[in-house]
């Protein structure tokens, strides 16, 4: 599975990439959502903080990149979320701080999301 994880906080992403890439996922990394969008790799998971640096939020990146990956699973870690923001968006949320499990469960919620 491709991972594209999209986070800011260098020590955030160190914990989410070393966890992923120990479950067996490639991981491709990056701080904000103009590298997301430049990237031009195909993930099958996005992994994203939703406060990132610049014009796009993690829920704009997720829709922008779900318009050529109509199957991409959503994980939005924040510490500052409200669920109501996501009016029906197949994503799983995952409060910060976390640990191992709670991602993990998140990255399932939204796996299954897509499937439904």
């Amino acid at each position: 599975m491709q991972v594209l994880l999209v986070e800011d906080d260098v020590a955030v992403a160190l914990v989410v990439k070393t966890v992923l890439q120990r479950e067996g996922w490639d991981v491709h990394q990056v701080e904000d959502a103009e590298a997301a969008l430049a990237w031009g790799g195909t993930a099958d998971l996005l992994v994203t903080d939703y406060n990132l640096p610049g014009i796009l939020n993690g829920l704009l990146l997720a829709r922008k990149l779900r318009e050529q990956n109509a199957l991409l699973a959503v994980v939005l870690m924040s510490g500052d979320f409200e669920e109501g923001q996501l009016m029906g968006e197949s994503v799983a949320v995952l409060p910060k701080p976390f640990r191992r499990n709670a991602l993990l469960e998140a990255i399932d919620q939204a796996r299954n999301a897509i499937r439904a």
